[in-house]
């Protein structure tokens, strides 16, 4: 056959980066969806195809949660970050993330790397001076950079760290921030004093990153104008702090630069700056540089992953945008020269949240489901499998227990598991555990034509960065399979029995380099079945020459189950407990309308009255609905919880109340774009909330 799967390419070079994960507490499932699962599944895709890349990754250790830490502790803050980094770093591989290196960002190859991009930027005069009003404890006798000082955020009343309200999320000022108080000694008696600190000027590449984001599409199409907004918005960034911990800034070298080459620049202050350090977000992203040099031993072969010839690939959160399609750029413009010239991402998978109970996964917070806890439940290929289902690449995602086991037992072992296992076991009672000898017809022909279709369709995905299209297309190839094997019914039709079998064994063949990416284990697992392997270390496309490469006569491995159907309600009972204790105890130190929302933020919610037009069972959900509601100007839909409250002909035709322009999102494999709002009392009785009178419909609820 003819395929048109892309070939290894010898000379392409390929960088894949995660976001750095902070190394306090336990990862969660949001982190591992949110960042290391798609940079994972693209290096094991481009691993499978035999092209030469590096997933590089690390802790982010200088961030003030760590020194505040050490303080408390009353131990240096390189004492506790190598065990962290550790725990942080065992976690995702628990889960089979396979890391080139994973380091950290107190490395010597990172300073080594901070340094050298500091001193030219700061040389092309595209580093300021400025003052700034921080806060000053008298006790502590200090700044507070950061999280160090935390107060009642002015907009909400929650919890406000640093610059950042940890409720309501909106960005603040240290000094609009209610009863502060210093996280050194726990109190208030502070000030706010003026200090000098060092700027990144990001306006002076502006027009070509705005070229770069239209002309190479480097960001979802989703987040493209968030990014040029934020791109046309920002003007310059403090890269320094008043803190000990950190990379201390290379005064000296720079001024002997400025001096040697009589640059027009003004020579760094070095009493001035002899206590601050740099700020992590300025060393956090060169950690990705930092560690290539790490990896290859400060060789001059990691040049190759980040000049203008290497592809560039980022996975981050949404709330890292900003960092990684403007900031970091800029700072790689900013430090190329005639010795190094630095390339610009190709592409960042950007992703948005996945949510734990219509909520966000929260290390702080103790919520979720945590790798640790994830690992002792289930096999890792059945989480990466699911997370793979769900990645929120364009919407925020729901982590549901009922997906979960459905997904396991209704897609991962009803279509790959069984496929497999009945044919090598009717390969086993029939031909002697062989590929048997066929004589193929058309028919067999244009099975084996379509797999290697489907292949080419599954390359062309990833490629593109399509990861779930890709998954999908895989779980195709055994679906396509389980068809042919079905529709030949060799167990009824012995003269047919060579032929399916043998074209049968071909399909698991591809697909089990398909499913390599997401789940490795069960990918390996059935290539010994197979008597074959999963061969990544050489330069070899693994996805060419699949589709009859197993030849007649070829023995085949021992059979076993791939996969076992599983019960989650034993875990979902014991996690709904935790939490509801953890509620308990939160609830008793809170008071009446504590958590409150801004007026703003009420007038922002599209509230108005709907109209049930069709109500249907959710196809994958026992206990939901999915309900069609007219609000006016759209019908929109909504999957609702209400099938133990209401028939469906109780629900069709009532008016209802509706939040409108709710974000959309995808419960159980269905959209859900908007709320049907409704009381519930302590009993667990629920009623719709509705109008007193009859109303137009789309009315606006004020």
């Amino acid at each position: 056959m003819n395929s048109k799967i892309t070939s290894a390419n010898s000379n392409r070079k390929v960088t894949v980066t995660s976001a750095l994960p902070y190394v306090q507490g336990m990862p969660h499932l949001g982190n591992m969806a949110g960042s290391v699962l798609p940079a994972e599944l693209y290096h094991r895709f481009l691993d499978i195809k035999g092209v030469r890349n590096e997933f590089i990754c690390g802790g982010d250790v200088h961030g003030t949660p760590l020194e505040l830490e050490a303080l408390e502790r009353g131990v240096n803050p390189r004492n506790i970050k190598d065990e962290q980094t550790r725990k942080v770093k065992e976690a995702y591989e628990s889960l089979n993330v396979d890391f080139s290196i994973f380091s950290d960002t107190h490395s010597e190859h990172n300073k080594k790397q901070t340094h050298d991009m500091f001193e030219e930027i700061y040389c092309k005069g595209l580093i300021n001076e400025k003052t700034q009003n921080m806060a000053y404890c008298h006790n502590d006798e200090r700044f507070l950079p950061d999280r160090y000082i935390e107060g009642d955020c002015p907009h909400c009343g929650g919890l406000a760290r640093g610059d950042q309200c940890d409720e309501c999320g909106k960005l603040i000022e240290p000094k609009e921030i209610e009863n502060p108080e210093c996280q050194i000694c726990g109190n208030n008696d502070i000030e706010f004093r003026e200090t000098d600190h060092l700027f990144l000027d990001l306006t002076e590449y502006k027009e070509d990153l705005k070229e770069w984001i239209k002309q190479e599409k480097p960001v979802p199409e989703s987040m493209e104008k968030q990014i040029l907004h934020d791109l046309e918005e920002a003007e310059d960034r403090s890269i320094t702090r008043d803190q000990d911990w950190g990379f201390q800034i290379p005064v000296e070298r720079v001024n002997q630069r400025i001096e040697e080459e009589n640059l027009n620049v003004e020579k760094l202050d070095e009493d001035k700056y002899e206590d601050k350090v740099l700020y992590v977000w300025f060393d956090a992203p060169i950690g990705y540089i930092g560690f290539t040099r790490e990896l290859f031993n400060d060789s001059g072969e990691w040049r190759d992953y980040w000049n203008e010839k290497s592809e560039i690939i980022h996975s981050i959160g949404k709330d890292n945008a900003i960092f990684h399609a403007v900031i970091f750029p800029t700072m790689l413009l900013g430090a190329s020269n005639e010795e190094m010239s630095y390339g610009l991402p190709d592409y960042e998978f950007i992703q948005q949240y996945l949510m734990w109970n219509d909520g966000a996964f929260s290390t702080s917070r103790n919520r979720g489901i945590f790798i640790n806890e994830a690992a002792e439940y289930y096999r890792a290929d059945y989480w990466r499998f699911y997370l793979a289902r769900r990645l929120p690449t364009s919407e925020d995602t729901n982590f549901d227990w009922e997906d979960f086991e459905h997904e396991i037992n209704g897609v991962l072992n009803n279509t790959v598991g069984n496929f497999v296992n009945r044919t090598l076991s009717l390969a086993e009672d029939w031909f002697d555990n062989k590929v048997p000898e066929p004589e193929l017809e058309e028919k067999d022909e244009k099975a084996l034509e379509k797999t290697e279709n489907l292949l080419e369709e599954y390359d062309k995905e990833f490629e593109d960065k399509e990861l779930k299209e890709a998954l999908d297309t895989a779980l195709e190839i055994a679906r396509h399979g389980d068809k042919y094997l079905s529709k030949e019914q060799p167990w009824n039709h012995e003269e047919r029995r060579e032929e399916t079998i043998y074209v049968a064994v071909q399909i698991i063949n591809a697909l089990s380099k398909a499913i390599y990416p997401f789940i490795p284990e069960s990918s390996k697992s059935i290539a010994d079945q197979l008597n074959t392997e999963i061969d990544v270390n050489e330069e070899k496309n693994e996805l060419e020459g699949t589709v009859g490469a197993l030849e007649p006569g070829h023995e085949l491995g021992e059979r076993e189950i791939l996969f076992e159907k599983i019960d989650t309600s034993q875990h979902q009972e014991q996690l709904e407990d935790e939490n509801m204790e953890q509620e308990d105890e939160n609830s008793e130190e809170q008071v009446f309308n504590e958590d409150t929302v801004s007026f703003d933020d009420f007038m922002d919610m599209d509230i108005r009255t709907g109209q049930v037009e069709e109500v249907e069972e959710h196809p994958n959900a026992d206990k939901l609905y999915k309900v069609q509601v007219n609000v006016g100007k759209a019908t929109l839909q909504t999957c609702a919880g209400l099938k133990n409250h209401y028939t469906k002909e109780e629900l069709k035709g009532k008016n209802v109340i509706v939040l409108a322009n709710l974000e959309p999102t995808e419960l159980r494999g269905e959209k859900s774009e908007c709320m049907m709002l409704a009381a519930e009392n302590e009993e667990g009785k629920v009623t719709m909330l509705t109008t007193e009178e009859e109303i137009d419909i789309g009315s606006e609820v004020n």
